[in-house]
């Protein structure tokens, strides 16, 4: 009898865990879809929405960077880190990305002092790369959105990419399973995932070079190697969440967790792709990443 309720009570509560996987899942979709929509239509309409949809998300990350080093959301840093994301998104708006990193690169210094020189001495410097983490991504996807030609078109490649690896890692970790990819630092992520990630943002490439009418197997390739990278960046997030000892960087995206829980490969990604876009041609930077060099 003993074994019937006990066999029972394991029975009810794999279903509750069950029912709670479902539920958490259709609002990870729901949420997905709701930002999904909002970047296409903040995309299509204008660089400058555009350049305030990025404003509104690097904002966010202050927030939670702040408390996650520093353990208050709103403080000095926070303020300073603010005002200089707004000025770097104005000046890229504008025509200067030079004016703009030159912003980013005074606001991780003031950031540095104001925390050196306050209370949070010991996370001067984790307060200072918060500037530079936010303010970068930023730069790099305005500048890239602004080209009149191309911009518009390399931003979506861009998504589609890191939305696919994002997707597929996290349903290929989670229906395959098996070996762990950096277990001391982000115990979900396998070998899987990333195999998952990295596949789907090749094919995906290879998918959109055909539907854009441009180079298929250069989309797929550079696709791969935009996943890689922002997986990488999953990975940086996940190691300064766990060295603080938090596992959601906050609750802003249901079923996601925090902005930078949500966006953090496109940061690493959208950086490597201007970086790319400036060496080769930094006239046309939408061009030059969707183009075969």
């Amino acid at each position: 009898m003993q074994r019937v309720i006990g066999r029972r009570a394991l029975s009810g509560e794999d279903n509750t865990v069950s029912k709670r996987a479902s539920r958490e899942l259709v609002v990870r979709i729901y949420s997905a879809l709701f930002l999904i929509a909002a970047a296409v239509f903040m995309t299509l309409t204008s660089v400058e929405s555009f350049a305030a949809l990025i404003t509104l998300f690097i904002a966010a990350m202050a927030w939670e960077w702040a408390r996650l080093v520093r353990g208050t959301g709103f403080d000095f840093a926070f303020a300073a880190q603010l005002a200089v994301t707004a000025a770097s998104a104005w000046a890229t708006v504008r025509g200067y990305p030079a004016s703009a990193l030159l912003i980013v690169l005074a606001g991780t210094g003031l950031a540095f002092l104001i925390q050196r020189f306050g209370k949070g001495r010991s996370r001067a410097w984790w307060s200072a790369g918060g500037v530079a983490y936010a303010g970068l991504p930023a730069i790099a996807l305005i500048w890239l959105r602004g080209d009149e030609a191309y911009g518009t078109v390399a931003i979506f490649y861009l998504f589609a990419i890191v939305w696919t690896a994002d997707s597929a890692a996290f349903l290929f970790g989670r229906w395959i399973g098996g070996p762990k990819l950096a277990p001391r630092i982000s115990p979900k992520k396998t070998w899987a995932g990333l195999t998952g990630a990295v596949l789907s943002a090749g094919l995906i490439g290879f998918v959109f070079g055909i539907a854009a009418g441009l180079n298929s197997a250069w989309l797929a390739v550079f696709a791969v190697a935009v996943s890689l990278i922002a997986q990488l960046g999953d990975l940086g997030e996940s190691a300064v969440k766990r060295k603080f000892g938090i596992k959601d960087s906050s609750h802003l995206i249901p079923g996601h967790g925090g902005v930078l829980d949500r966006i953090d490969g496109l940061i690493f990604a959208a950086i490597a792709a201007a970086a790319l876009a400036w060496m080769l041609d930094p006239a046309q930077p939408g061009r030059a990443i969707l183009f075969w060099p």
